[in-house]
């Protein structure tokens, strides 16, 4: 498959080049393989307004114009969540296989609070990402923020919320979590 996506889009590549934009989107949305690494400080300013770090648009390998998110609140922290737009939707098909929320209240539910305060967001002309109110009150943010690349995902924190690790694990904790995800027996590097 990997192989034949590639052929293609070679052939797309080298008969229509004045759809750069195109051939990156094509490229991106079929590979899935974006992994978003590091952490990166940014500043709130009073309209809600952050510069989304140039680290994180170079990993996100398509043209900074073509870059379309969906933010969310974070199931399990108090953090939003950044999923570039193809992402979303790969989760969103698997949730909707999974799920039944036509004829099932709890499945319905599920997908209501999952999808809850959810907003889609693009880049503006200078490169920053618009947060509405409900999801900066929701992180408390505040003007100093942290980008956290984790996976497919960017974590959006407000800084001293992160510095303090609140929500997060002890390091004993997290081995012991860890052995019980993965097992004594798990190498990563397989």
């Amino acid at each position: 498959m990997r192989k034949k996506l590639s052929t293609k889009c070679q052939k797309v590549e080298n008969n229509v080049k004045k759809w750069g934009v195109l051939i990156y989107f094509y490229i991106i949305n079929y590979s899935k393989e974006m992994t978003f690494i590091g952490e990166h400080s940014a500043k709130l300013d009073s309209k809600g307004r952050v510069i989304l770090p140039a680290a994180l648009k170079r990993q996100a390998s398509i043209p900074e114009e073509s870059l379309r998110f969906v933010l969310k609140k974070s199931n399990y922290k108090q953090c939003l969540e950044l999923h570039p737009i193809h992402e979303w939707n790969a989760m969103m098909n698997q949730l909707t296989k999974k799920l039944n929320p036509i004829f099932n209240k709890k499945h319905n539910i599920f997908l209501t609070q999952f999808a809850k305060g959810t907003i889609e967001i693009t880049l503006d002309g200078m490169g920053r990402l618009l947060v509405n109110k409900n999801l900066t009150d929701f992180a408390g943010f505040s003007k100093d923020l942290i980008f956290l690349g984790v996976g497919s995902i960017i974590e959006i924190w407000n800084k001293s919320t992160y510095d303090n690790n609140d929500g997060m694990l002890e390091q004993d904790e997290f081995e012991k979590l860890a052995g019980e995800i993965f097992g004594d027996n798990f190498n990563l590097y397989e």
